[in-house]
C-alpha cells in the first residue's frame, strides 16, 4: 500500500501538529537507547554516580556531532538522510565481561580499537556486503538480542 502522507516522504512538509508528538517520541526513544546501554555497563564495573553521569553527557554530545554527521556529511562519512545516531546494544554483554575482568580503561581500549576497525570496514560496506545476505545479519542482530535477556 502506498501512501501520500507527507510524514513518509523524504522531502515531506509535515505540520506542527504531527511533528511534535513524533519528535518527543523519537527524543525519549533516542535517551532510553543512549542512556540504558552506559549504565548498564556502569553498573557492571560498579562505577561511581558522578562517573557515570559524565559518561552519559559525553555519549550524549558524540551521539549529537554523529547525528549531524549524517544528516551533513563530510566527504565519504554520513549518509546525507535524518538518521540518529547512539549508543549500541551490541557490545555490552561483552563490555560487561571485560569491564568486570579488567576495568573500564580495558573497556574503553576495545571501544576505540574496535570502533576504528569498524570505521574502516564501513568504508569499504560496497565490497564486503555482498558477502553477508540478509538471513546472516538478522540472525546475528537476534543472537546479541538473547544474549541480553538475562
Amino acid at each position: 500500500m502506498k501512501t501520500n502522507d507527507p510524514i513518509y516522504q523524504l522531502k515531506g512538509e509535515i505540520s506542527v501538529r504531527k511533528a511534535v508528538p513524533f519528535g518527543l517520541q523519537h527524543v525519549l526513544a533516542m535517551f532510553v537507547a543512549n542512556i540504558a546501554p552506559i549504565l548498564i555497563v556502569a553498573g557492571a564495573v560498579k562505577m561511581s554516580p558522578e562517573e557515570s553521569g559524565a559518561l552519559v553527557q559525553s555519549a550524549m554530545i558524540v551521539a549529537g556531532l554523529g547525528s549531524l554527521l549524517q544528516m551533513f556529511p563530510l566527504w565519504r562519512l554520513g549518509s546525507g538522510l535524518p538518521i540518529i545516531m547512539g549508543i549500541s546494544f551490541t557490545f555490552v554483554s561483552v563490555a560487561c565481561v571485560i569491564g568486570t575482568k579488567y576495568g573500564y580503561g580495558a573497556v574503553l581500549g576495545a571501544a576505540l580499537i574496535g570502533g576504528v576497525l569498524e570505521g574502516i570496514l564501513g568504508l569499504g560496506a560496497t565490497w564486503w556486503k555482498k558477502f553477508v545476505p540478509p538471513i546472516v545479519s538478522a540472525s546475528v542482530v537476534t543472537a546479541i538480542g538473547f544474549s541480553l535477556l538475562p
